[in-house]
């Protein structure tokens, strides 16, 4: 094993005492498809600087804060990862997954899951939160039914357990977002049970906002909010068009997942289109199969945690389990992203575009769900404006 370096071997809230000069952020190359100068702008950084071994040095610091415990927490966790049981793809992916952590992940993965439409469960977000909040409503909301004098503890817990995940995997925009939207959700319904969903979505959009008003650029927090807004507003009336046709109950949960997913796309595909270009075709049948094995991903992995903190042998064949997932999740996702047509990629997609996609999807929706006939005009007045975008 090579040996590890003292600036490899830095912990989340250690203190460093440094002597260095701060510059703006700025471009190290003439790269233009990545501004690493706007992007550090835009994450809150005012400047960087460079510190060779000779000019900085370890010191004693304060006790540790709750985020640098937890920050520690998935340090040792990431460390676990590196266990032979895992290989570099599932390794990436698992990290991705489930501690937000990217910086594993291969060219080739990325393409992959991009291609076949299902780069969004790399990114933790609203699906990794709820799936996390599912696992915990499981173990204690069940046990709150008995008590129900006493359920709000039970809540309050789950609530808090959820805040403490996102502390542990650096508080991104998208988990913030899904983090903070569940407990307005939770305490609206504590306060009225006629709570709206995209009043809640709204009011998170508008605190984090005023919190951090830099997270407007972030590319994460724009797809995820537009994504939770179209689900939550199309979801409904796309259920109810498949439940006119008297559908079989076993297909409940996949066409659920299909009426998320095409909501999903719809209220995130412009946004897409204008960062990264890109449209992937099979994002239906991708979605079809990669929730459910996300799912067992996600809660094999906390179980894995459990096993790996507490010292349970138990722990690397659940490990090898975990690899052959996520590594048939992988491979099944590649083929995929080969078959023809996988991939859509749109060229001069501009800023009005995106505006003028948008107001075409609301307009058409206003008229084929509120049957509001002038939005079909405005429709077509929007789709005309979305071609003269695209001439420029």
């Amino acid at each position: 094993m090579e040996p590890v370096s003292e600036a490899e071997s830095l912990l989340p809230g250690d203190v460093l005492c440094f002597s260095g000069r701060m510059r703006p952020p700025r471009n190290f190359s003439d790269d233009l498809e990545f501004d690493y100068a706007r992007y550090l702008t835009m994450q809150g950084a005012s400047g960087t600087v460079y510190l060779p071994k000779e000019k900085w040095a370890r010191v004693e610091g304060d006790e540790l804060t709750l985020r640098e415990r937890l920050l520690r927490l998935r340090h040792r966790l990431r460390t676990e990862y590196m266990a032979p049981t895992f290989s570099d793809d599932a390794l990436g992916v698992l990290l991705a997954l489930t501690l937000g952590d990217k910086h594993l992940l291969s060219e080739d993965t990325r393409e992959a899951y991009t291609d076949a439409g299902a780069a969004h469960v790399l990114a933790l977000s609203g699906l990794h939160v709820s799936i996390i909040y599912g696992m915990l409503a499981f173990v204690f909301l069940g046990r709150g039914k008995r008590w129900r004098r006493v359920r709000w503890l039970f809540e309050l817990l789950v609530l808090g357990v959820l805040w403490l995940f996102a502390l542990m995997v650096g508080m991104s925009a998208s988990v913030v977002r899904a983090v903070f939207m569940c407990t307005l959700s939770r305490v609206a319904r504590w306060i009225s049970k006629e709570s709206s969903p995209i009043s809640v979505l709204s009011l998170a959009a508008m605190v984090m906002l005023l919190v951090r008003p830099l997270y407007i650029f972030d590319v994460g927090f724009q797809l995820s909010f537009m994504a939770m807004a179209a689900i939550l507003w199309l979801e409904p009336h796309l259920e109810a068009l498949f439940q006119r046709c008297a559908v079989h109950p076993l297909l409940a949960y996949p066409i659920s997942i299909v009426c998320m997913s095409i909501a999903a796309q719809l209220g995130t595909f412009p946004l897409a289109l204008y960062h990264f270009g890109t449209f992937p075709t099979y994002f239906l049948l991708t979605n079809l199969f990669v929730i459910v094995c996300v799912n067992g991903v996600v809660w094999l992995t906390v179980v894995w945690w459990g096993l790996v903190l507490t010292g349970i042998p138990w722990a690397n064949g659940l490990g090898a389990l975990l690899q052959i997932l996520t590594q048939w999740m992988n491979g099944i996702l590649a083929s995929i992203a080969q078959w023809p047509h996988a991939v859509v990629h749109v060229a001069h997609y501009n800023a009005c575009s995106v505006l003028f996609t948008y107001m075409l999807i609301l307009f058409l929706a206003l008229f084929f769900i509120k049957k509001w006939s002038r939005g079909f005009v405005l429709a077509l007045a929007s789709l005309l404006g979305l071609q003269v975008s695209l001439l420029f």
